[in-house]
This record gives structure tokens, sequence and C-alpha cells, in this order.
């Protein structure tokens, strides 16, 4: 049986800025199977500039661009939900129970989302980070084995991010998958605004995602055990 792994977001994109690499290097993989979870449709974001669709298409544009870079990045399941977008702390028990369908669906072993200051302090992301570690941890039974945040290392002083002493994975992918990264960013054509502010290299040769490298916390063990690498 394969390995199955779920990652639990707020919107479309959030999946490529955070484990794109990471996606597109499992993949590669016949023994791993990846579940992507967004719990907006991204409704309350912007159109672009100059603008790509018009706010009312804007959903279903985003879920379209959602679709192609799962895709790109050899997503094997794509779930997407319909909770109005900004407002995703209004609606956290019932994300716990979302999060919970999704795992007796698929039965992960295991379950990666934002870690509890959202990465940019955005309220959506706390939300999820909150209902997913709810949905895992506080289940009678649960296949799922190790819980993970997905974070950025940030300076001591900076709001936002962790430091080095506090990661516990730190995943390292080649200049193939970066090419992935890169077109699954390209893909979310409304948020080129954002792709654009957070990686400036990104219609560029030379593009990179932070040195290739992604960082993950373990929020939550099953067994009380940290294994040294849980995506091998």
């Amino acid at each position: 049986m394969k390995k199955r792994i779920l990652f639990c977001f707020a919107h479309p994109d959030d999946e490529t800025f955070t484990v794109g690499g990471l996606l597109a290097s499992l993949a590669k993989r016949d023994d791993v199977e990846t579940i992507v979870y967004s719990a907006t449709l991204g409704d309350a974001g912007k159109c672009g500039n100059p603008p790509v669709c018009t706010k009312e298409e804007l959903p279903h544009v985003r879920k379209k661009e959602l679709e192609q870079a799962a895709a790109i990045l050899g997503v094997d399941h794509l779930v997407t939900d319909t909770y109005p977008d900004g407002k995703l702390p209004e609606h956290e028990d019932a994300l716990v129970t979302s999060v919970r369908r999704l795992i007796d669906e698929y039965q992960p072993k295991i379950v990666v989302t934002f870690p509890p200051h959202g990465i940019s302090g955005h309220r959506d992301h706390q939300a999820i980070q909150r209902a997913t570690y709810r949905a895992v941890a506080e289940a009678k039974e649960t296949p799922v084995e190790q819980l993970y945040y997905v974070t950025v290392v940030g300076r001591p002083s900076s709001r936002y991010g962790d430091s080095i002493e506090k990661i516990d994975v730190i995943f390292s992918f080649g200049k193939e998958e970066a090419k992935k990264v890169q077109q699954a960013l390209l893909a979310h054509r409304t948020q080129h605004l954002s792709v654009e502010r957070v990686f400036p290299s990104v219609h560029s040769d030379s593009f990179h995602k932070f040195q290739n490298r992604e960082y993950f916390m373990l929020a939550w063990s099953k067994n009380g055990e940290k294994p040294s690498n849980p995506f091998a």
C-alpha cells in the first residue's frame, strides 16, 4: 500500500509557496500518494495587475490555476472546498470536521499544514493550522503517525518564521523540481503580484526557492517518535 501524505492549506497557491519542492519530488516516486486540500477558492484575493479576470470570476479562475499548478507538481489528489476566503476563523469547527473526513477517506500517514503563526500571519493560515491540529491530535483513533508544520527560517527579530534550532527536517530538492515550482508559481497568474514579491527571480532562468530548501517542524507524533526522514 502506498504511503499517503495530506497537505492542508487555506488558499490556492499556498501549496506551491510552501511545499512545492516536496510535492514535485514525491511525484517521482511510485510508493507515495499526495493529497492537497485547499479550504477556500481564494475569492478574497487580487485579480492581478492588469486584471486577469473580474472579481466575480476569481474563485473559478483560481480553482483552475490551482488545478494547473497541482498537475505541474504531480499532485495525486486535489480537494477544494468553498469556505469563505478571509473568514476561516469563523468556521474553525466545521474545518475540523472537513479535515477529519479527508483523513478518514485517504488514511494518510503524515499530515502537513502551516505553523501557528501562519508564516505570513494570515488569519486563514492560522485557522487551518488550528483545525488541522485538532483534527489529528484530538481524534480518538487516527491513521496519522505524524503532523508537521511547514515553515520558513526567519531572523530572530522576525514576527514570522522560526529559528533553525526549531527545524526538524530540512528537505532539499534539485533544479528539476525547482523548475516545476517555478512553473507552478507562474500558473497562479491572478496572484502574480504576490509571487513576484516573494520570488523576484520567478521569471528568470536563475530561479530558486529559498536555495531549494523547505523546512518542517514536528508538531505531533502518534508514538512520540521523531523520524529522521519522514518523507523518505
